[in-house]
This record gives structure tokens, C-alpha cells and sequence, in this order.
């Protein structure tokens, strides 16, 4: 996907990486609970405030091109159209493990089919 949040959460991710920083140590370092700055990574600019703006050049050692690179995107994420629930993750990448394997057994495709459809349904 081509969007700019996604395309930050992949360079954020990469960044990341190459400084051999585990996700739950760097989000703690910049005050980002583990499941925000997955959902960062992921395409979910909201959890990256002023503090993360700040905090991130800063805990990642980002060269002043780097930093530059790192605020383009952030503000072009922030301009773009925020990402629905459905655009990051598919039908498949959420079905629930216990419904693929029950004792042996698989789970019956209606009833497949009804979970998946209220985990994407619109809220109202």
C-alpha cells in the first residue's frame, strides 16, 4: 500500500531495526504504549504526537537528512486521509486461531464468515 502512513510506519519500522531496538523498548522510550507504536508501524498516525515528533529523532541518533526524511513523512501522514481498520488488515490476518483448529475440527464457514463480518462492520 502506498499511503504515507504506512509508508512512515515502514521507515519508522526499518529505523528501528537498524538501531537493534526491540518494538516494547522503543516504544517505551518514546512514551508509546507497545500496542500504539505497533499500530504506528502499521499505518495508525494518531498515537504520534508532539512528544513522539521529539522524541523519536532523538532516541533513534537520526542524521539531519534523516530527520528531515522522518518530519516529511510524518506530516505527510498526518495530511492524508486516516486509514479505516479494513485498510490495514484483511479478513484472513484476522481470523481468530481457535476457529481454524477446534479439537481437531473446523469451525463451521457461516460461523466464520459472521465473526469477520462484525469485526469489520462500520461503526455506527
Amino acid at each position: 500500500m502506498k499511503h504515507p502512513a504506512v509508508q512512515l510506519g515502514a521507515w519508522l519500522k526499518a529505523r528501528r531495526q537498524r538501531e537493534a531496538m526491540v518494538l516494547r523498548v522503543f516504544a517505551g522510550q518514546i512514551e508509546l504504549s507497545p500496542a500504539e507504536y505497533a499500530e504506528a508501524e502499521a499505518g495508525v498516525v494518531r498515537w504520534l504526537g508532539e512528544d513522539q515528533e521529539t522524541a523519536i529523532p532523538q532516541v533513534l541518533s537520526l542524521s539531519a537528512p534523516e530527520r528531515k526524511q522522518f518530519l516529511s513523512l510524518l506530516a505527510e501522514a498526518r495530511a492524508a486521509k486516516p486509514l479505516e481498520f479494513d485498510d490495514l488488515f484483511s479478513c484472513q490476518q484476522l481470523e481468530p486461531v481457535r476457529l481454524r483448529h477446534a479439537k481437531g475440527k473446523q469451525a463451521a464457514a457461516r460461523a466464520k464468515k459472521e465473526i469477520l463480518d462484525a469485526v469489520f462492520a462500520p461503526l455506527k
